[in-house]
């Protein structure tokens, strides 16, 4: 038997040097000896470099094939994409990919289908299947999956229809999550106890939390530590836990997203998208490793993690700057991909919410003096804690002369600070408020009304006071902030 070792130290040589030929002989000689979607997936990729382009697809639908047996789900859709740029009308692939995968997941034939979605002038999953004998009805039928990953079991399709067309580019695109309510969508919703209904407005607490058992366990009164050993220990492996996300998708669903979806592939040192940058996609770790920097380095995300969500959800400018450490692959999701996402699946709209929140806390927990004493355990403790809410126009979220409920953080929307009537300060996306109320534990100096539908974060005060009862340095830095905000409210009624 060859010395594997010694093969795959050549083979990685040979094709720093782009020596196709040998690189191909010798993933070929590994692929052999070890069944590992790497190596077809570098011999295709010498292959196809050579010009090979029908034998490189065939070492890549190997690549497919191991992958997806191993629930290796991101790295397969990575490789179905790499085949269509190869050739753009071999759609069997990642068709037969989806319908294996439901079969893998539990999706059920007859399951009642979300709308469907197909991109406009591309092939469509069901029209390349093979229909079984039986169909039923004029809207759905059984389709049975053909290709690498035949024998999974006959799946429901329902007939495709196009996407809805994305704005044009001299259209502002409004938040995405603007153009969903929330509350009808997800189940549990309910209206807040400490933040009182105005009239028609009010702010409903969205329930997020996957009912799987969660990352973080409470022990006692202190703070959580993991459920169990999650790996590497990074800000990302201790905040921001794997979520489903593809995982909760229907069939339909994800045959859209595998045609949809883009791939993009980064060097070792390649940045994706600077901070300040506008954003309109999202993504998720194929392969390799993404720093996020806010410029300092505050997560490492592998595979399966989402990022870029705030920009894309909450219309800002992206907050971090990311970057591949190693070479890495990433799949793009465009606003009209997850607007249809989104639409059909209550789940996946809950795994990109709590990626939202933990993110921004996360964020916020590495850039704020606010959580400079907390340990990377502690700052996920504390993104648990934070509350969800979706907030309507003219809701006033802290009430002058009333006590705080809480901390809140303002995810998206805006918001004013009014004291007496007069406008004093003005809020967005980031900023922190009810500090002082809390603080000092007495009403209110002023009240923070929404000027729009928003979302924020709310830290209720007993978990508040709990924190502030084991990290005092946050309960300094909070007396500080507090001074410099009464300063300036202080000159602005001198005014």
């Amino acid at each position: 038997m060859a010395d594997l070792r010694k093969v795959k130290d050549e083979a990685s040589d040979a094709a720093a040097k782009s020596n196709w030929k040998k690189a191909a002989s010798l993933y070929s000689t590994l692929e052999q000896h070890e069944r590992n979607g790497l190596w077809p997936l570098k011999l295709g990729e010498c292959l196809r470099k050579l010009g090979h382009k029908a034998e490189a697809i065939k070492a890549l639908t190997r690549a497919v094939d191991i992958y997806a047996k191993a629930d290796l789900l991101l790295k397969a859709i990575a490789v179905c994409k790499i085949i269509i740029e190869i050739d753009p009308h071999h759609t069997k692939t990642q068709q037969a990919l989806a319908a294996f995968h439901a079969s893998r997941s539990g999706t059920q034939a007859g399951q009642a289908p979300v709308a469907p979605v197909a991109t406009a002038g591309q092939p469509t999953c069901a029209q390349a299947w093979a229909p079984a004998a039986h169909v039923r009805g004029g809207d759905t039928a059984i389709w049975r999956p053909v290709g690498p990953l035949a024998g999974a079991r006959e799946v429901s399709l329902p007939r495709l229809a196009p996407l809805v067309p994305a704005p044009l580019a001299n259209e502002p695109a409004p938040a995405l999550l603007r153009e969903f309510n929330l509350a009808a969508m997800l189940p549990g919703a309910r209206q807040s106890d400490e933040v009182p209904a105005v009239g028609d407005g009010a702010a409903l607490e969205i329930p997020i939390d996957s009912d799987e058992p969660a990352f973080l366990v409470r022990e006692g009164q202190g703070l959580a530590r993991p459920a169990k050993p999650r790996g590497r220990r990074t800000m990302a492996r201790a905040v921001l836990p794997k979520t489903p996300f593809f995982s909760v998708l229907s069939v339909e669903q994800l045959c859209a997203a595998i045609e949809r979806v883009q791939l993009i592939q980064l060097e070792a040192g390649q940045v994706l998208f600077a901070r300040g940058d506008a954003g309109d996609d999202l993504y998720v770790v194929a392969s390799g490793e993404i720093a996020v920097l806010v410029p300092q380095e505050v997560a490492r995300l592998q595979e399966g993690d989402i990022f870029g969500e705030i920009a894309l959800l909450a219309h800002q400018p992206r907050n971090a700057t990311t970057r591949a450490t190693v070479p890495s692959q990433v799949l793009a999701l465009d606003r009209t991909l997850v607007h249809y996402l989104i639409s059909g699946s209550p789940e996946f709209l809950k795994v990109l919410l709590r990626s939202l929140r933990d993110r921004l806390i996360a964020t916020l927990a590495h850039t704020s003096p606010l959580f400079a004493s907390f340990s990377d355990l502690e700052r996920a403790a504390l993104t648990a804690r934070f509350r969800f809410l979706e907030v309507d126009r003219n809701v006033r979220v802290v009430e002058q002369g009333k006590k705080a409920t809480g901390l809140y953080v303002l995810l998206a929307g805006e918001a004013a600070a009014v004291i007496d009537g007069a406008p004093v300060a003005h809020f967005q996306a980031g900023d922190v408020f009810g500090e002082i109320s809390l603080i000092a534990g007495h009403p209110a100096t002023a009240t923070v009304v929404t000027l729009e539908r928003s979302f924020v974060l709310q830290l209720p005060r007993s978990d508040f006071n709990e924190v502030i009862m084991t990290h005092p340095q946050v309960l300094e830095y909070l007396g500080s902030l507090a001074d410099d905000r009464m300063q300036a409210i202080g000159k602005l009624k001198l005014l």
